[in-house]
């Protein structure tokens, strides 16, 4: 039997349970360059919404993959379970994180959110419309997923080549800088970080007394504090450097210049529309 299907044998349906509540706003790593006319056919897809409290699932290894989810709000994390109940978490999910993009009929992941959460629901259909009718949103996801790829690798290198203090490192300050670029004032010297050890030790293939240990370590070494889920930076340049992180890095992302392209893009389907080209 395969893990992912011990896993879907065993959790109960995943089955969203929808919210009839007023429109919320992308995030702005989605809605950055949107026009008053793209938020309006945002708006006009009437997506449903789905709460989650912490500790509550989005859908559990092995569901069938129906709907595509975006990350309006809240912490998340995906994560794989193996036959005999070890977890590895793959990614740590902040708002503008997009689950069950791919076609693929079996989930091979769960996710469970840190924090309370609010996930716009799409149909598959209702989503790709939307992203023909609005080509700068489409940009948008193609930088997320690009975003999760890159962190995917370095998560692998991580887990396959750093020592326990470099992967500790190297995970904080990944967190610190998302953070920046998802929260207007996250990622600041101080920060909230919904995790707690085990998370960690999930995270980067550790015991939860190594990450322990570790963090004692980093903190008696004047680098940081992570205390009740309170993360502060002492030496921004000393955790950098143990990251394997370029100091330079550690300022916010401005938002990629797409608008040009994808007006042109939207301009150019408009003719081709226009012109008999689609049927």
């Amino acid at each position: 039997m395969t893990a992912v299907a011990f896993i879907a044998g065993m959790s109960r349906s995943a089955e969203p349970e929808l919210a009839s509540s007023p429109m919320r706003p992308l995030p702005s790593i989605l809605s950055n360059g949107l026009s008053p006319h793209d938020v309006l056919r945002v708006n006009a897809a009437r997506p449903s919404f789905r709460p989650l409290r912490p500790g509550e699932s989005l859908y559990f290894q092995g569901d069938e993959s129906r709907c595509i989810y975006l990350l309006l709000d809240g912490w998340a994390f995906r994560h794989q379970s193996l036959e005999d109940g070890r977890r590895q978490i793959l990614d740590f999910a902040l708002p503008g994180a997009i689950f069950g993009f791919p076609a693929a009929s079996t989930l091979t992941h769960g996710v469970e959110v840190l924090t309370p959460c609010t996930f716009s629901v799409f149909k598959r259909d209702n989503l790709f419309d939307l992203l023909q009718r609005v080509p700068l949103l489409g940009l948008r996801f193609i930088d997320i997923m690009a975003g999760a790829e890159a962190r995917a690798y370095e998560h692998l290198t991580s887990v396959g080549r750093r020592t326990a203090r470099g992967r500790v490192a190297n995970l904080l300050m990944e967190l610190l800088l998302r953070a920046r670029r998802t929260e207007p004032a996250g990622g600041t010297a101080q920060m909230t970080l919904p995790l707690m050890q085990p998370h960690i030790a999930d995270a980067l293939g550790l015991a939860s007394e190594t990450v322990c240990r570790t963090l004692a370590a980093m903190r008696r070494d004047g680098v940081l504090v992570l205390r009740a889920q309170k993360l502060e930076v002492l030496d921004i340049d000393r955790l950098s450097a143990e990251a394997g992180i370029d100091r330079a890095d550690a300022t916010p992302r401005q938002p990629p210049v797409a608008a040009p392209m994808a007006r042109q893009i939207q301009s150019h389907l408009r003719q081709d529309c226009a012109a008999g080209s689609y049927h």
